[in-house]
């Protein structure tokens, strides 16, 4: 990931019990295990490899959250199955891996 792009970044990525942040600064923003993914997880094997995409409305100023995958993406402990799409709030707890042991609700 390119952390240094100029302008102000829309949003940021704030790993969970940690102070590690990843800055959004593209409209839209891969996840996966693919190289060119903006938020890449190329040792994951439970990450697709194009997992998910975040993407900004430019007018509204929302980002929602399109799944890709084949192992569905987890916010808020509700599973999101591929091409399903979540409107992301401020505060959203994301898992790109979860374990079978959490809840796997879908919306």
């Amino acid at each position: 990931m390119d952390s240094y792009r100029r302008g102000k970044p829309w949003g940021k990525l704030v790993k969970v019990n940690s102070s590690e942040t990843v800055l959004l600064f593209n409209r839209e923003c891969t996840v996966g295990r693919k190289k060119g993914c903006y938020l890449s997880f190329p040792a994951n094997k439970l990450v697709s490899g194009e997992h998910c995409k975040i993407v900004q409305d430019e007018r509204s100023g929302q980002a929602w959250l399109e799944d890709m995958s084949t192992n569905g993406t987890v916010i808020n402990m509700s599973k999101l199955v591929k091409k399903q799409t979540h409107m992301l709030q401020s505060g959203d707890v994301i898992y790109f891996v979860y374990r079978k042991s959490e809840p796997e609700q879908s919306k």
